[in-house]
């Protein structure tokens, strides 16, 4: 596995807060801070009686994969030397029922990237993302890779 704190102090831990008020707005459940980063209004996706066009639990637990494996695959391909003059990933999670309960078990990755680097070495730096993704690792969904060259 790669270690990502090479060159810097290896913490013990790490704390990552958000804090979550209901809102008073019309039509919004409820706002979520995250210590790090910015606030939103959230409601739960339309399919479960929801509003479109707010953040839902669903889509920012796909997107978390999505965004912790292209900064992965970023850091392969510093690590690798490699140059990529196109990269997009397209996240697709897929929600089943299983033993009676919703549950989202497989996250679907579909990176395409365009370079002028031997796919091989392209192909090792998404496997490798796909390793040693933080988030990816911590779930038990089945991550799977299609990448578009």
């Amino acid at each position: 596995m790669i270690n990502p704190y090479r060159g810097y102090p290896r913490p013990m831990t790490y704390s990552y807060i958000s804090t979550i008020r209901w809102s008073q707005k019309e039509g919004v459940h409820g706002e979520m801070e995250l210590d790090r980063g910015p606030s939103f209004d959230f409601h739960k996706p339309s399919e479960f009686g929801g509003r479109d066009g707010f953040m839902n639990p669903e889509d920012a637990f796909v997107g978390s994969v999505a965004m912790c494996y292209s900064i992965t695959v970023e850091e392969m391909c510093i690590k690798m030397r490699l140059n990529i003059d196109h990269f997009e990933l397209k996240t697709e999670g897929i929600l089943e029922e299983v033993d009676g309960k919703n549950m989202i078990t497989k996250i679907i990755l579909r990176p395409e990237i365009r370079s002028l680097e031997k796919p091989h070495k392209i192909k090792r730096a998404l496997e490798l993302a796909k390793e040693n993704c933080l988030i990816a690792r911590s779930l038990t969904s089945e991550i799977i890779l299609e990448p578009v060259y």
